[in-house]
């Protein structure tokens, strides 16, 4: 399908016009007018109607991936999962590249709304979300989706009649079940397990709209004893404690103090301290925010928490949550557990405002990143 049509888009790319500004009056002008958007635009012209469709779009913001972007997408995995499920994936993935809104002067990071509204791949009112912002460090802008793959726009955005388009390298991918997204990301598996060992996990998944504190491996391991002895009952509430339906806590969205309440039926309160750069739920830790799920949004976070022990974080913490259960000596640890916990302290030093604080790229936060370019700046 797709290597049919770049085969095309040489043929495209000879006639397109080799301009990059505008305005255009509508997307189509801008596919056929712009070098470097023949194969995306040879791609497009296979489906007339999926085309007419997002022609006819108003108010959007258009993350466009160029040539160089679609060749390397159809040598990866996921283009095969794509031309396998068909042409309503297809344009649930375009739609996903669609902000709702025109968004010339991104900043601070935060969550944008996209087109991709569909139940089938979305259980987020108002459309899936994006995580945007500005990259000093690169100069370009750079923009989030699931499995924690990312694309960056280094140039001025397109205009058209309809908002405008950034060309990126890269195709994001739209974010996936809780189950799938905490494995693939962060390789974080204990908590799917215990709620899919308690029936849990299918109901869960099929809420909108939540928030999900999610325990790391080492966590688990650490309260494994005190665990073992709840009955089923207790323990499937406990897992529904980390469970919030109805708000998704997004990192632009956090506030100091606030509560929400559980699928358990009880609040927790969450904590920012804005000085020590590090947010908590109870006593536990954030070390890994805005990780984007089919139907809302994963926070990692370093205990587990208990509904009879809603304790806030000690005066102290900074690195480090208060564990609301009795612990085990020694946990039994693997690789990746030793390594996430390893990085604990150091995302939670780079907890800033400009950009998610645990959102890592590697071992090393975008918040670090930045915050080292400022401090050479000042030097």
């Amino acid at each position: 399908m797709l290597r049919r049509a770049i085969a095309l888009s040489a043929t495209l790319a000879t006639a397109a016009l080799a301009q990059s500004h505008g305005p255009f009056t509508d997307l189509v002008s801008v596919l056929n007018g712009t070098h470097g958007f023949s194969s995306i635009n040879a791609f497009i012209a296979y489906y007339p109607k999926l085309r007419d469709s997002l022609n006819e779009l108003k108010n959007v913001t258009v993350l466009l991936p160029k040539d160089t972007a679609v060749w390397e997408f159809i040598e990866d995995p996921r283009y095969a999962a794509l031309e396998a499920a068909g042409e309503d994936a297809l344009d649930a993935l375009l739609r996903y590249h669609f902000i709702d809104g025109v968004h010339d002067n991104i900043t601070d990071w935060v969550q944008y709304h996209t087109l991709l509204t569909s139940p089938e791949y979305t259980g987020v009112t108002g459309g899936q979300v994006v995580f945007g912002y500005n990259n000093d460090h690169g100069f370009e802008k750079s923009f989030y989706g699931g499995a924690d793959l990312s694309v960056s726009a280094g140039s001025e955005p397109i205009l058209f009649d309809g908002g405008i388009v950034y060309p990126v390298d890269n195709v994001l991918t739209i974010p996936t079940k809780l189950e799938e997204e905490v494995e693939a990301v962060a390789n974080e598996t204990a908590f799917v397990q215990a709620l899919q060992s308690a029936g849990l996990l299918e109901e869960v998944q099929a809420l909108t709209d939540v928030t999900y504190f999610v325990p790391n491996n080492t966590a688990f391991q650490l309260v494994q004893d005190s665990l073992s002895e709840l009955s089923a009952e207790e323990l499937a509430d406990v897992l529904k404690y980390h469970i919030v339906q109805g708000t998704i806590l997004y990192y632009s969205t956090f506030k100091d103090g606030v509560t929400l309440k559980t699928l358990q039926g009880d609040d927790v309160t969450i904590t920012i301290n804005a000085e020590e750069y590090t947010g908590f739920v109870n006593g536990a830790l954030f070390t890994w925010s805005d990780m984007p799920v089919a139907n809302g949004v994963v926070i990692i976070i370093d205990n587990v928490l208990n509904p009879s022990v809603t304790d806030g974080p000690a005066d102290s913490a900074v690195g480090e949550g208060v564990a609301a259960w009795p612990t085990n000596a020694i946990p039994t640890s693997t690789t990746d557990d030793s390594a996430a916990a390893a990085t604990t302290s150091e995302d939670a030093a780079a907890y800033t405002g400009a950009a998610p604080s645990m959102h890592r790229v590697g071992t090393v936060s975008i918040a670090a990143i930045i915050a080292m370019v400022a401090f050479a700046v000042a030097l």
